[in-house]
C-alpha cells in the first residue's frame, strides 16, 4: 500500500473515531484545552494539513483509542476479519436489548486484557458466538453491527 493511500485511511478514521464519539470539532477543541484547535482537526480529517506523531498520539489520548486504530483501514468488517466495537457507545445506550451484547463484549475484554475497554476488535469467530449468546437474529446482528461499529460493514 503506498503512503497516500495510507494517508487517506488516516484521515478517514480521525472524522469516524470522531463521530463515533459523538464529537464535533469545536467539542474536541474543547476537550482538548486548546491543544487541538477545531481548525485544525477539520484540516487534519480533511487531508489540507500534515499532521505530526505527537498530535496523531494526543488525538489518539483524547479519544481513548490505541493510535492503531487511527491508523487502521477504513474498511473493518467480518470480511477482512474484525470489527471496531464501540464499547462506550454501547455502555452508554439505553436499549435493554443490548445488555447481554454489552456483558459479553466486556466479558471478552476482560479475558483479553484489553487496554481500557473503550474499543474492542471482535474476530469474525467472536461475531459468531456473540449473535449465538446474545440471541441476535441475523437481522439484529446487522443492527447491532451497523449501530456501535466504528466503521460500516460492507
Amino acid at each position: 500500500m503506498n503512503i497516500e493511500n495510507q494517508l487517506s485511511q488516516l484521515q478517514s478514521q480521525l472524522r469516524k473515531v470522531r463521530i463515533s464519539k459523538g464529537l464535533t470539532l469545536s467539542q474536541v477543541s474543547i476537550l482538548s484545552k486548546g491543544t487541538i484547535s477545531a481548525i485544525a482537526l477539520g484540516s487534519y480529517e480533511r487531508g489540507d494539513r500534515s499532521i505530526s506523531a505527537v498530535k496523531l498520539l494526543e488525538i489518539a489520548q483524547l479519544y481513548q483509542v490505541p493510535v492503531s486504530e487511527l491508523m487502521s483501514p477504513t474498511e473493518k468488517g467480518i470480511r477482512s476479519g474484525r470489527v471496531i466495537i464501540d464499547v462506550n457507545k454501547l455502555a452508554n445506550n439505553p436499549d435493554e436489548s443490548n445488555d447481554a451484547a454489552l456483558k459479553i463484549i466486556q466479558r471478552i475484554a476482560h479475558l483479553r486484557h484489553d487496554w481500557n475497554g473503550q474499543v474492542i476488535s471482535l474476530r469474525s469467530s467472536d461475531i459468531g458466538l456473540l449473535k449465538i449468546f446474545a440471541n441476535f437474529s441475523d437481522e439484529q446482528m446487522n443492527n447491532f453491527l451497523d449501530n456501535f461499529a466504528l466503521a460500516k460493514l460492507k
